[in-house]
């Protein structure tokens, strides 16, 4: 209890882990919406088009095998992956 008088003296206190729950019901996904976005991506993905960022040599080398670099349809990708074709995950590739 000495703890807790050292603390009040110094003029501070405990912390005390709380929660706050918000209840509300949203409107739902806009369907027409959502498809209009993925047609755009796959789009995309057909042409070689997915507004992805280009990096350098040295960037690429620096997170190589940290993720899915570069991403599945942009124009850096090359052909798809046998591997990824067939549902398996490629080596050195992060979940």
């Amino acid at each position: 209890m000495r703890i807790c008088d050292v603390i009040a003296e110094a003029g501070s206190g405990f912390a005390f882990s709380s929660h706050t729950l918000y209840m509300g019901k949203d409107t739902g996904l806009n369907k027409e919406a959502g498809n209009k976005a993925m047609a755009q991506v796959e789009a995309w993905r057909r042409t070689g088009q997915l507004p992805f960022p280009s990096a350098s040599p040295e960037q690429i080398k620096d997170i190589n095998n940290t993720l899915d670099y570069p991403p599945r349809g942009s124009p850096e990708a090359g052909p798809e992956d046998p591997q990824a074709a067939a549902g398996e995950q490629p080596a050195g590739k992060v979940d």
